[in-house]
């Protein structure tokens, strides 16, 4: 995959002038035609850059920009207003407000395409997220993981998914098919976590076909819960129906079983943990 976009516009002749621009060039779009629904589809789709009209009918992007800012999913992402040219009071605000560019109106969707593209290389060049999965990696999950410790007696809940036996897979259906297996269970889990209102949990990507995932203790059980079961049915894509049933592989005259999805989960309680490398050994089990 080329990277995410979130396009945030109530008026449909933009936003069917930049989705067809991007989708040309590779990159997986979804929309959203005011700032509530805009909010929604930010946490379950988790777009490396998102594009904000500043004439959105249900809130100001102001707004918009500030409650984006607040969740912890969204906080990092790579923000683009675009508005009337000559309104430089709305430019120098949104900037000020958070926002990382702006783009003036008539838009160009070719240069409008390729800033999201620079905006995208910039994010991966600085280890600030996957490539691949299009998630906070490096340095955000490091981040994340001091603010655990800063926190002993707090209420969270640290989760380690990894995807295991995936080297036959590879080995069978290729490189770039490992990838999309990789990035479809980074958006299964974005899903499940964006099933309730809660802004402050964590989604990272580990960098060994794994994920951490910072939640609330009460909601770490159903959680894994419903991500191994979506993972489960998820193979069935990947693998085919064939394999799927007979729940392995071949691979060069031996018989492999299928990806699973290990999970391991700690809380305060199983510490005290005095550094990261505390943390991770206890997650690696």
């Amino acid at each position: 995959m080329e990277g995410r976009v979130l396009l945030i516009e109530d008026h449909d002749g933009n936003r069917e002038l930049l989705s067809t621009q991007f989708i040309q060039e590779g990159l997986e779009v979804a929309e959203a035609t005011n700032g509530a629904d805009g909010l929604k589809t930010a946490a379950r789709f988790m777009p490396q850059v998102i594009l904000i009209s500043t004439s959105l009918p249900d809130m100001s992007s102001l707004e918009l920009i500030r409650r984006l800012r607040e969740i912890n999913r969204t906080k990092h992402t790579f923000l683009i207003l675009f508005g009337d040219e000559d309104n430089r009071q709305e430019r120098i605000a949104s900037l000020e407000g958070g926002a990382n560019d702006f783009v003036d109106s008539p838009l160009d969707p070719e240069l409008v395409a390729l800033r999201v593209r620079n905006a995208i290389k910039r994010k991966n060049l600085e280890n600030i997220t996957d490539p691949i999965t299009g998630l906070p990696a490096g340095r955000q999950v490091h981040d994340e993981l001091l603010n655990l410790l800063r926190t002993p007696e707090g209420d969270w809940a640290l989760m380690h998914f990894r995807i295991l036996k995936l080297a036959p897979f590879r080995e069978a259906y290729g490189f770039m098919a490992g990838e999309k297996l990789i990035h479809d269970a980074a958006r299964l889990l974005a899903e499940a976590l964006a099933h309730d209102e809660i802004e402050n949990d964590f989604i990272g990507y580990g960098g060994r076909d794994d994920f951490i995932v910072i939640t609330h203790q009460k909601r770490s059980a159903a959680l894994e819960a419903e991500v191994q079961a979506a993972f489960v049915q998820s193979l069935v894509e990947h693998y085919g129906e064939a394999a799927h049933a007979q729940g392995y592989i071949e691979v060069d005259g031996r018989q492999h079983p299928l990806a699973v999805l290990r999970v391991r989960c700690v809380t305060p309680a199983d510490g005290p943990f005095y550094d990261i490398r505390s943390l991770s050994e206890a997650i690696a089990g």
